[in-house]
């Protein structure tokens, strides 16, 4: 018999690290509320991450041999009926983002060969589908391999993103010229002295949340770790403090290439490698610079969205209910890869690009659209999740790995969990500085988009279950 190959500490850092650590994050969140993001993320990190990776590893200790992710833990906890939801929400949350992740190939593929984002919205497509189909068919041909290949790229984008710290805070430090941007123990921290700057903080608070996900799509290989009860637990906290120190070093980072000012003029998309630009700038190291970088940018999503990929197809379709979906989605191959449903989320993939690309202006607005109406959709899982950690504990379950022995501990850590989420979901469409009136079409966007997602999944629910309902009425006629 061939031995069994695990995951090491390193490999699920590594994974980790890949899925979650975005350098869009530090750029964006610098461009919008400057050097003051660091208290964000730090206070992120305390409160919500690494509390979250605690929560993660006791489910994932006590539910060691199933695969299914977030959706085994809310299912332990809450049951099968609220674990679907959380399972189509994450469904629809990350369905959306393949092929957004999948397009920034084609971007960083741009910065790598010309210095720039010259790319037309054809070869866009074309190249976005190729990265799409690339990702298939190494998730179907390499997925139990594909562990020492996020590994080398973890430590690729690990080394890259150092190059960048090292740099900016050189520079601080006063080893490599002046910084753009002046720190101060005040310019570090965002005001609450006032209603308004306390609804800012309301209303960003998600955009940390956002950047913070992605941790429990290591769930799915919670099966491949030797000792999950220690190991798991180790990675998952090893991860939660690398992630959280590289985004608050990145802000201080980013702050000594350029100004909030500068930033306000580059789009999103073009943020991270702008970054690096800037960089370059400050020392001198021209267009190479930002073509080497745009080399590891178009490596590093490629495989991110390989791990996406691969890790949402087991978490929504591995462990759900029989009748959940089509039994065609949620069949494996003899190597245990659900080969359909990577299929059928390629091709919906496939589908999202083809509209925005050749649909016209009305179809691709529509599509942007109801892409912001699925924005809510992430942050329900993770509210599931602590709610269900709660009962868990309350059920009186035992893991080998926990975070206290003391239930009102972990009671306290689960609601905490569940009170940040409700927060994100309420003020990531409210805002306490406008009047209700001026943010109408915003809430209306956001809150009936989630209710719409939401009476989807209670319809596809429903559809399957009448159709057991009906084959078992057919067999008993037989």
């Amino acid at each position: 018999m061939k031995e069994k190959k695990y995951l090491s500490i390193t490999a699920m850092v590594m994974i980790i690290f890949v899925g979650v650590f975005g350098f869009g994050n530090i750029a964006n969140n610098f461009k919008a509320t400057g050097t003051g993001s660091t208290s964000m993320f730090i206070l992120g990190a305390v409160i919500y991450f690494l509390p979250m990776c605690l929560i993660m590893s006791e489910f994932a200790s006590y539910a060691k041999d199933r695969t299914g992710g977030i959706y085994s833990w809310i299912d332990i906890g809450l049951g099968s009926n609220i674990a679907y939801f959380a399972l189509w929400s994450y469904f629809v949350a990350n369905i959306f983002y393949l092929p957004t992740l999948a397009s920034r190939v084609p971007t960083y593929l741009s910065f790598a060969f010309t210095g720039d984002a010259n790319i037309g919205d054809i070869p866009m497509a074309i190249l976005s589908a190729l990265a799409l189909l690339g990702a298939l068919l190494i998730g179907l041909k390499y997925e139990k391999s594909f562990n020492k290949v996020s590994t080398i790229t973890g430590y690729i984008s690990l080394f890259v993103a150092g190059i960048f710290l090292v740099g900016g805070i050189g520079m601080y430090l006063g080893f490599f010229g002046n910084p753009a941007t002046e720190l101060t123990v005040d310019s570090l921290m965002l005001p609450m002295n006032t209603k308004e700057s306390i609804g800012n903080i309301l209303s960003t608070f998600a955009w940390i949340i956002f950047a913070y996900g992605g941790s429990e799509m290591v769930g799915t290989y919670v099966d491949r770790v030797e000792k999950p009860e220690r190991d798991f637990a180790r990675g998952l906290l090893l991860s939660a403090l690398l992630i959280g120190a590289l985004y608050v070093l990145g802000i201080i980072s980013i702050a000594a290439y350029g100004t909030t000012e500068d930033f306000s003029h580059i789009s999103l998309v073009n943020a991270v490698i702008s970054g690096y630009a800037f960089m370059g700038n400050s020392f001198g190291l021209g267009i190479w610079f930002v073509k080497m970088i745009g080399f590891a940018y178009t490596l590093i999503t490629l495989v991110a969205l390989v791990l996406w990929s691969m890790a949402l197809s087991k978490a929504v379709f591995s462990e759900a209910p029989e009748g959940t979906f089509p039994s065609w989605m949620t069949e494996k191959t003899e190597g245990g890869i659900l080969r359909n449903a990577l299929i059928f989320q390629t091709i919906l993939s496939f589908l999202f690009i083809l509209i925005t690309t050749f649909g016209g202006k009305s179809a691709g607005d529509l599509y942007y659209k109801i892409y912001d109406m699925s924005t809510m959709s992430f942050i329900l899982p993770y509210l599931f999740l602590g709610i269900a950690y709660i009962n868990f504990r309350r059920k009186g379950h035992i893991s080998p790995f926990q975070i206290s022995k003391n239930n009102g501990v972990a009671y306290a850590v689960g609601a905490g969990i569940t009170i940040l989420n409700i927060v994100a979901i309420v003020f990531s469409g409210y805002n306490l500085n406008l009047p209700l009136a001026e943010q109408m079409d915003t809430i209306k966007l956001y809150y009936g988009g989630l209710t719409m997602f939401l009476a989807i999944g209670v319809a596809i629910k429903m559809i399957n279950f009448k159709d057991d309902k009906k084959v078992e009425t057919e067999v008993k006629n037989v």
